[in-house]
């Protein structure tokens, strides 16, 4: 009788084995059925299941802050981490992982570490593949969502990413008209770069083009040829529209009974006291010219800007300079972003 007990106990725990080990192939299998992108982490003691996939591009040398600390990066000579800041050390892909939180880091050559460079080269016709061109679109995209797609930060994502990452110099360049009479040439109101000849199928009604940025167009205003790129106006409505706005191809103004980029949020005269008001993202607006606050730090303002004989770019001035500037009124764009997002008054 003992025997047979023995032999009872026996099947039993062996009952309950089996049936875990089927239980766990039927919950993995069941996960691959439903069509969820769910990868099984095997850091902690129990296998973490991550859904949400986060990715983030960075340039060498660029940091990312996070929003909380105790991460440890898979390849610190890709990614380290210190606190909570992600830095690119080299070109590369890891991982950063705390228990079941865990994202990509892709650290890439094609972007810069975010600063003014006024030495960087000009941008050539036919520099970037398509592949190239669609790769930077996405890293654009992302950055963009990073700060909260359809937020003012999210602009100033947009402006800084052209005028502060991107490798290359781009000048100005004397629109040969907007949307719907020309789309393309000195304006470029569409999502991500044009950077490539094989986007040429989304420009619409043309004048002198297609060509992409870099690549030369007559230009009719000036009557001369210019490599492409973009005017005022143009590279503020592409920061707006790829941050989530739609505002429509508009001239800079301000002009009586047009409206225009000046015309979105409300109008404040430029003085001492009108600046400590003033937020990053907020339009800066001169007869005929419009640039955007991208940046403040230790008393400079920091504008992205292009401008007849003058690149697009970065430039700061104190309160005294940007007063004898020619930008007479900022326009206070709270009502028409809605929302700050994640913003930072300066860029790492």
């Amino acid at each position: 009788m003992k025997r047979k007990k023995s032999y009872t106990w026996l099947t039993l725990v062996m009952v309950i084995v089996l049936s875990l080990f089927i239980m766990g192939f039927g919950s993995r299998k069941s996960l691959e059925e439903n069509g969820e992108e769910t990868k099984i982490y095997e850091w902690t003691e129990k296998p973490c299941e991550v859904k949400d996939h986060y990715k983030v591009y960075l340039g060498i040398n660029e940091v990312y802050v996070q929003d909380d600390v105790g991460y440890i990066s898979d390849d610190e000579q890709i990614a380290s981490v210190n606190s909570n800041r992600v830095t690119g050390q080299k070109k590369g892909t890891t991982i950063l992982r705390k228990d079941c939180n865990v994202y990509e880091v892709e650290v890439t050559d094609m972007i810069l570490k975010p600063e003014w460079d006024p030495t960087r080269p000009y941008l050539t016709c036919g520099r970037y593949t398509y592949e190239e061109n669609l790769y930077l679109d996405e890293i654009l995209k992302t950055k963009i969502a990073e700060r909260g797609y359809h937020t003012r930060a999210a602009v100033v994502q947009a402006a800084r990413f052209l005028t502060l990452q991107f490798p290359y110099r781009m000048n100005y360049f004397n629109e040969n008209g907007r949307l719907p009479y020309c789309d393309g040439e000195g304006r470029y109101y569409h999502e991500g770069l044009f950077l490539n000849n094989e986007k040429n199928s989304e420009i619409g009604k043309r004048v002198r083009g297609p060509n992409c940025w870099g690549c030369p167009i007559y230009s009719v205003s000036v009557t001369k040829v210019l490599n492409n790129a973009f005017d005022c106006s143009g590279f503020v409505s592409w920061c707006l529209l790829n941050a989530g706005y739609d505002p429509g191809d508009l001239g800079a103004g301000p002009k009586p009974d047009v409206f225009d980029l000046a015309d979105l949020g409300r109008r404040v005269q430029i003085t001492a006291d009108s600046l400590d008001e003033i937020k990053n993202g907020d339009l800066m607006s001169a007869n005929g010219h419009i640039g955007i606050l991208i940046g403040m730090k230790d008393g400079i303002y920091y504008i992205a800007e292009t401008n007849a004989g003058i690149d697009l770019r970065v430039i700061g001035y104190d309160k005294e300079g940007l007063m004898k500037t020619s930008f007479t009124h900022y326009v206070d764009m709270d009502e028409y972003y809605g929302s700050d997002g994640k913003m930072n008054r300066f860029w790492e």
